[in-house]
């Protein structure tokens, strides 16, 4: 989950509402009224970006209905709301949340991005893919786009493409476990299993613990290597191979 960006967003729009209010020198009650109640709704939104980071879903969810209690119009608290319902699987809730923010602002990319998100995550690979391709025209550069597209593309069968979102995700954020778990199946699928077996690798370093994906790993890897132990490989053959990988991009048409 990435939620940075909305907080950054938020701060820029308040810089630029609080430096507004500076130039009025004895601001009416009503409009002082209003900017007490938009920081409070700042307030309740960073409350819950907080409480989402930590995984307590509860408290963020309500510090998001807060601050739509505060401010109505807020797109980014909506957004949020309708990851937290997406990450708790009720699907058509969060879909009316998006459509609300839709509404207020249908041209913000994290709309796009966070609809795309519950379509991939409800197996409509089609629309997610539309969505996240407008997304991704709007902020080209952001990693859960790339990571998401590169997901629904593969959905879809379409090796080469997701390759190239993934890969270019894996360019700006190299730590980042689930771009190696889809390059590590975009590869499977592919027949380069070589190079599958990289990012199957590269994922159990990155990957939490209890990360629900690392069984499943493990098990293909095995496969992949055979008898070989995963753990045992020589370091000079993987820093030979993860050199080899990371210095030039890679083809669908590559030899194995």
């Amino acid at each position: 989950m990435q939620v940075d960006c909305c907080v950054k967003r938020w701060a820029l729009v308040l810089a630029v509402t609080a430096g507004a209010g500076l130039a009025q020198a004895d601001p009416a009650p009503q409009e002082t009224n209003r900017l007490q109640t938009l920081a409070a709704s700042e307030r309740d939104f960073l409350s819950g970006v907080a409480a989402h980071r930590r995984c307590d879903l509860d408290a963020a969810g309500r510090a998001y209905a807060s601050a739509l209690e505060k401010d109505w119009s807020f797109v980014e608290a909506t957004v949020n709301q309708a990851r937290v319902l997406i990450e708790l699987e009720k699907w058509q809730a969060a879909a009316d949340r998006l459509d609300q923010a839709g509404a207020r602002n249908g041209d913000d990319p994290t709309v796009h991005a966070v609809r795309g998100l519950l379509a991939l995550r409800t197996g409509d690979a089609a629309y997610a893919v539309d969505e996240l391709t407008q997304a991704r025209a709007l902020v080209p550069d952001d990693v859960e786009v790339l990571t998401n597209l590169g997901a629904a593309l593969l959905q879809q069968g379409l090796l080469r493409e997701a390759k190239e979102q993934l890969e270019q995700a894996q360019r700006l954020d190299p730590d980042r476990a689930e771009i190696a778990f889809n390059l590590g199946l975009a590869h499977d699928h592919a027949g380069h299993h070589r190079r599958a077996v990289f990012h199957y690798r590269r994922f159990m370093k990155l990957a939490a613990g209890a990360d629900p994906s690392r069984p499943a790993v493990r098990r293909r890897l095995s496969e992949l290597l055979g008898e070989r132990s995963i753990w045992n490989a020589e370091l000079a053959d993987e820093l030979a191979l993860e050199g080899a990988l990371l210095g030039s991009p890679l083809t669908n048409g590559e030899s194995q």
